[in-house]
């Protein structure tokens, strides 16, 4: 769990060198006793205008560290029983965790029910809810577990037996968030899920944060560390991740504030509290964040409309919640604290141990809180920390405690619970333009889970609505059932919203190749902003054909220089890097870009075995082989062994046009050729026509003699070799071609 120090300056017991004596004067600490709810309750100092209730407590809650709400308003719970039950963490290995489902059966706000779902867990700290089951996760792994309403239904599946491999209890991965585009995301992690019909599948993305994760409206992802209070994306998960074949360089995210804290609390008892940087030497509080833990960002308006889309992140040592107005700037993502020098809830007990943070469907902040005595993990109990524990009898009681707190604007009752679980999908939709964004998430999901196809006419409505979020909602159940075509994309772009259009251009990635095809025209004709163009960028390179790379072509030299603009374009030209280096023919030169795309040149390179040849002509046949695989990038499209690719080049391997004449082969190289064409018999159709290299300024007639040697010779190729005076006369005498493609028909 994300309670103190980030991973590179955790100390693992006492640290060598370090002065561990205290320089907080004891009469100074107020004592630390054990509070009930009622007395708690009077140790917050909470924002004016704002409401703190109790909604659980012990013996409902037992060390909640996880939770989600139910289509019907159940909280379902994982309590971390096992956690630091003394000094030593004696037990830790001992599975003792549950997961439980809260509710409130008379509806006063206070729960009156508990139920067991899954007991003797070891450590649960991840949970996500579906229509028919839960994904949880212990120490190692990852699981579904099917479910009738809140009983269990037969034995756990496992979804990734490495979920959570290696790191102490602090640092492994937790959460689970539903993300706009339907995959779902992690802390700590560097993988995202979906279910698709039956089956669990897994990808990589971006790693992420340390406890706790949350999205905004548009899908972009916001996350922390134990130092660091909020991070956030600047664009769609994985718009700019993907291409193994190079290292990209451009930051996705950033620190969104300061890290500064005020505590109300003299705080001596946090790791490294024996330095004056860590903890105040005037007033022996703690200065910056050290156990930043859960957050959300608050998607309702039920602390008033200021604070919508607010992040609140729960701090753990210094007992209190943060409040950070986010904002868009240019080009990024900034943020304030809300409160200034204060807090927007705080507290003087020791205690309170808010680890996440909530927005409820009945419009309020909830409050998971730990109350356990003892936050930092064993790892991390120094003799220094040892002292401030004991001294204070944190330690005691052990076990058995925890709470949860509603959070509302006092001249705001609570919202209904909700009742979406015996909802058509028909009956969903309105949902997803509901002003809470948990009820949008929530219709959501079920829409995509109960996979019901009659609900498309519906979302299309939605979709060519007013409603903005509803719009996106939409487009996203559209995605998710897939029932997405090109013309609600087409449509999304002349919507005027920079937002809806970037969205659109991400679900637009899930397109067949067909339907993708037709985009390109309309894509290439939006006019992007600094936003859109990252993803008008993948979309472009993605695509791959002739058009869209020249569209792509023609987007970079506009936008190009933007730093995710260009890792955009590089992820969606995974493996085709060649066939865009041949398109681009040096109209868009980028260093950066120029570095990614040799990098993966250099990775697909594959040495042809040479013939026995000698002389001159074995000398151009390597330097050809170097162009073919290179600079030239014939690979691309034709690949290392000459057998061509599906849908890009024909084969060169045993092709007449290779070995055949070669004023005919100089001509298409020089200048080009649009397919289809006949090659040894067989028809070929590529999407795009081979561009010439007659118009690239750092092609010389050498270096096309020398291409053309190599792939006449090349493989089971055995065909004579040719000169550059040759290459030189064909290019003078057909001068008047300038680079425009040849058809089959110009040249038999």
């Amino acid at each position: 769990m994300t309670f103190l120090v980030s991973p590179l300056l955790a100390q693992q017991g006492d640290r060598k060198g370090h002065n561990m004596t205290s320089f907080v004067p004891e009469e100074v600490i107020p004592p630390a006793p054990f509070l009930k709810v009622e007395e708690a309750l009077k140790s917050f100092v909470l924002a004016p205008g704002f409401i703190i209730e109790p909604v659980a407590a012990e013996p409902f809650v037992d060390m909640p560290c996880m939770m989600k709400f139910d289509s019907e308003g159940r909280m379902w719970i994982c309590e971390l029983v096992g956690y630091m039950p003394d000094i030593d963490g004696t037990g830790e290995e001992i599975p003792q965790g549950r997961i439980v489902v809260l509710s409130d059966t008379d509806d006063d706000g206070m729960v009156d029910k508990r139920v067991v779902f899954m007991d003797k867990l070891l450590l649960p700290r991840s949970l996500y809810l579906l229509d028919d089951g839960i994904l949880w996760a212990n120490q190692e792994s990852l699981f579904f577990q099917k479910r009738s309403g809140v009983t269990a239904v037969g034995k756990s599946v496992l979804v990734d037996e490495e979920y959570a491999r290696g790191g102490n209890v602090e640092h492994k991965a937790n959460s689970l968030v539903l993300g706009l585009d339907n995959w779902i995301y992690n802390a700590k992690s560097d993988r995202r899920y979906k279910k698709v019909r039956d089956q669990w599948i897994m990808e990589k993305t971006h790693f992420r944060g340390q406890w706790g994760l949350d999205r905004d409206d548009y899908g972009r992802l916001f996350h922390n560390s134990n130092s660091t209070l909020l991070v956030g994306d600047y664009t769609f998960p994985n718009v700019a991740f993907g291409n193994p074949n190079a290292k990209m360089k451009a930051g996705i995210s950033a620190r969104v504030s300061t890290n500064r804290v005020w505590p109300i609390r003299v705080t001596p008892g946090v790791n490294r509290g024996y330095q004056r940087g860590t903890v105040s030497p005037e007033n022996y509080k703690l200065i910056n964040a050290t156990g930043a833990s859960g957050l959300t960002i608050f998607r309702s308006n039920g602390l008033g409309e200021d604070l919508y889309g607010s992040a609140f992140i729960t701090e753990a040592t210094g007992n209190l919640v943060k409040a950070i107005s986010v904002q868009d700037g240019e080009g990024e993502i900034v943020g304030e604290h809300t409160f200034g020098e204060k807090e927007f809830l705080a507290s003087t007990d020791e205690r309170f141990r808010p680890v996440n943070a909530y927005t409820a469907p009945d419009n309020s902040l909830y409050i998971l809180d730990m109350y356990h005595g003892i936050i930092q993990h064993r790892t991390y109990v120094t003799s220094y920390l040892r002292k401030q524990i004991m001294s204070r009898g944190l330690d005691k009681p052990a076990k058995g405690h925890g709470r949860i707190y509603r959070i509302r604007h006092k001249d705001r009752p609570r919202g209904p619970a909700p009742r979406l679980g015996k909802l058509s999908a028909e009956e969903l939709i309105p949902y997803l333009s509901h002003p809470n964004g948990w009820w949008r998430d929530t219709a959501q999901r079920l829409i995509i889970e109960r996979g019901n196809q009659d609900s498309e006419a519906g979302l299309v409505e939605m979709l060519e609505g007013s409603d903005m979020l509803g719009r996106l909602h939409a487009l996203w159940c559209l995605e998710g059932l897939d029932l997405l075509r090109s013309g609600h994309i087409k449509y999304s772009l002349k919507s005027g919203n920079e937002k809806f259009a970037s969205s659109a251009l991400m679900a637009a990635l899930s397109l067949n190749q067909r339907e993708k095809n037709s985009l390109v025209p309309a894509v290439a004709a939006f006019e992007s902003g600094a936003e859109s163009s990252i993803y008008k960028a993948r979309l472009l390179a993605e695509i791959g054909t002739q058009k869209a790379l020249e569209a792509l072509i023609s987007a970079l030299r506009k936008n190009g220089e933007h730093p995710l603009v260009k890792e955009a374009a590089f992820t969606g030209l995974k493996d085709r890097e060649a066939v865009f280096l041949g398109v681009n023919n040096g109209r868009f030169n980028n260093g950066s870009l120029d570095k990614w795309l040799q990098e993966a040149l250099n990775r697909n390179q594959r040495k042809v075995a040479p013939p026995k040849i000698e002389g001159q002509h074995l000398a151009s046949f390597q330097r050809g082989e170097k162009l073919y695989m290179g600079r030239a990038a014939c690979i691309g499209c034709h690949g290392g062994d000459g057998s061509g690719l599906d849908n890009l080049g024909p084969p060169l391997d045993g092709s007449d046009w290779v070995t055949g004449s070669t004023i005919r082969l100089t001509k298409v190289l020089l200048h080009g050729l649009q397919g289809p064409i006949t090659v040894s018999g067989k028809r070929y159709a590529p999407p795009g026509a081979m561009p010439g290299l007659s118009m690239n300024p750092t092609i010389s007639d050498q270096d096309i003699a020398d291409i053309l040697t190599f792939i006449r010779h090349a493989w089971s190729n055995r065909a004579t070799p040719v000169g550059q005076s040759f290459v030189k006369e064909s290019r003078e005498s057909n001068k008047d071609q300038r680079g425009v493609p040849y058809k089959e028909k110009d040249l038999n």
